[in-house]
């Protein structure tokens, strides 16, 4: 029996190695340039779920309250402000706190920031900073621009901790 000779011709040339390793080097460079991208957008819908759930809840304390320090707080709406014989509305330069927490907040204009962003805790004094870490919210109370006395604006600002801001807004009535 005859032994088996390999072919001279079996075996790859140091020419297509070379062609080889630059093919794949390119082929990757592709993919990752592609895959990057789409793993750093990969967390907006997370932020926007977390951001929806968070103004929402934030919209629901505010639209419990009531309309004005000088309306009915029972929510029976026995008298409302600016109506004959009742005191007047709160003018909008006097919106904010007046001196108290949020717990102790009893109508809409209290919770407006001033334009400044507030880290996150609830109505109640916790700290919410772990559930929602480098979240942030606004929120502006407006009765100036729908020129309707008996109505305000409400607009609450979500900011992201990639800084997307995500905007709330609902109209609280004088009812």
């Amino acid at each position: 029996m005859r032994p088996y000779k390999l072919p001279l011709s079996s075996g790859f040339t140091l020419i297509e190695l070379i062609v080889g390793i630059v093919v794949l080097a390119i082929s990757l460079v592709v993919i990752t340039s592609f895959l990057v991208p789409q793993a750093r957008q990969s967390i907006d819908p997370i932020y926007e779920v977390r951001s929806a759930e968070l103004g929402s809840s934030l919209m629901n304390e505010i639209l419990a309250k009531s309309f004005d320090e000088n309306s009915d707080h029972t929510g029976g709406g026995l008298w409302r402000c600016g109506e004959t014989g009742q005191p007047s509305c709160t003018a909008a330069s006097d919106y904010g706190p007046e001196g108290e927490d949020r717990g102790q907040y009893n109508d809409v204009d209290d919770y407006h920031t001033n334009g400044n962003f507030i880290s996150i805790d609830d109505s109640l004094g916790v700290d919410l900073s772990d559930i929602y870490r480098n979240f942030s919210y606004r929120v502006n109370v407006d009765s100036s621009e729908n020129g309707i006395s008996a109505a305000k604006r409400i607009e609450v600002i979500i900011r992201a901790p990639n800084g997307t801001d995500y905007a709330f807004s609902a109209y609280r009535w004088n009812y």
